[in-house]
């Protein structure tokens, strides 16, 4: 296990949290120099485990959440490299091929490298044209220097052990003036009001601000030209722009190091304190049972509601999950159906357990039940924390 920081490469790191429910005995660290908040020991070559759609931290390996990236990724893109060209591009993390796919359909004349480790997903992208797959974890891929236009990488740095060093590969093999687009988790989610998952899942060894992956970024010899939307505490975009490489040497960043550590700790009382009301959740939507209930969303918030506050699945008339139904049949004994089953089912109430897409599947689901009371997740928490408090 090293204690190094991956950013300023001192010894520096403090613990600062440790994870509920960490399969990997992982625990969440703060280096006092720079800020980067990083999880150890750095395991990141474990056995695959199977999918686990938990609100604890062994979620993960159900790999469909990229494809939620590619129209952000290909619209950022496009703000500063003309997509007609002929383009050679490194798809990093290439999953089941929903950014290269959009790519190709934009550039008539680009080519691919698609890189993918997980046997599960990599075919994917085995048949698309103008296209070379790579089966293999992208420190293991020998790529040529200079050989791409674009390196794209979609919420993946946060899995490698060392990614300082894959972002200076990506500079190695980029052109002169190539572009990295980086996409990944934003730890300033912590601060949502509302959150019952745990964060620090075990697939995450960094936990990155805009601040410390732009330094990081800078650091391997990219200039940033489109910083990450303050506006988007999910998820951090940044593309930038391969310069001469530079040594830069990380100042310490007081006030990086506080932000992370007031956050932690925000996030740790926040967490508590609303996982304890959803027993008063769980009370309300069983409730509602004699309307008939269709809840939407099985994923990490739904799990927090069975296991945390103690709901049971048995009383509803449906579990909605467009998602996840491609990849499982049930969801704690409950068979995962689509939203079209709601127009056949005609429930009197439907709960929207989603933070992302609420708005998206509320304006679905009054179509395809105008009669039916909408609740979400975040209406009913801040009710059942009201009637605690009082």
């Amino acid at each position: 296990m090293s204690d190094i920081c991956e950013l300023c490469n001192r010894a520096a790191l403090e613990l600062a949290y440790v994870p509920e429910s960490t399969a990997r005995g992982l625990k969440v660290h703060v280096c006092e120099h720079c800020g980067l908040l990083q999880s150890l020991p750095r395991i990141d070559r474990a056995t695959r485990a199977p999918a686990a759609v938990s609100g604890g931290a062994d979620w993960g390996n159900v790999r469909y959440g990229k494809g939620f990236r590619t129209r952000i990724a290909i619209a950022a893109l496009s703000r500063h490299i003309a997509l007609s060209d002929d383009l050679a591009l490194l798809d990093v993390g290439s999953n089941r091929g929903s950014f290269a796919r959009a790519f190709l359909e934009l550039c008539d004349d680009a080519s691919i490298v698609a890189v993918e480790p997980d046997e599960r997903v990599a075919d994917s992208c085995k048949d698309l044209p103008r296209t070379e797959l790579i089966h293999a974890r992208i420190e293991d891929a020998a790529l040529e220097s200079e050989r791409f236009d674009i390196v794209h990488s979609c919420h993946t740095i946060e899995h490698l052990a060392h990614p300082a060093k894959t972002l200076r590969d990506h500079w190695r093999v980029l052109k002169p003036g190539g572009l990295l687009v980086l996409d990944a988790p934003n730890v300033a989610l912590l601060g949502s009001d509302d959150i019952v998952e745990e964060w620090f899942i075990d697939k995450h060894l960094y936990h990155f601000s805009a601040r410390t992956m732009m330094r990081m970024v800078t650091a391997c010899g990219f200039d940033i030209v489109e910083a990450p939307d303050l506006n988007d505490a999910e998820n951090l975009l940044i593309v930038a722009r391969k310069v001469e490489a530079q040594n830069h040497s990380i100042a310490a960043d007081p006030r990086e190091v506080a932000s992370a550590c007031d956050l932690v700790a925000a996030y740790g009382t926040a967490r508590a304190r609303n996982l304890s009301a959803l027993t008063l959740v769980a009370a309300e939507i069983s409730r509602l049972a004699p309307k008939g209930v269709a809840v939407w969303g099985a994923g990490r918030l739904f799990d927090a509601l069975v296991v945390h506050g103690g709901f049971d699945p048995a009383g509803l008339s449906l579990l909605v999950d467009k998602h996840l139904q491609q990849h499982m049949g049930e969801r704690h004994g409950a068979k995962l159906r689509a939203p079209a089953d709601i127009a056949t089912t005609k429930p009197g109430a439907i709960i929207v357990m989603s933070r992302g897409f609420a708005t998206e599947i509320i304006a679905e689901a009054r179509n395809l039940a105008p009669n039916a009371e909408i609740y979400t997740y975040s209406d009913l928490l801040n009710q059942a924390r009201t009637a605690r408090a009082a």
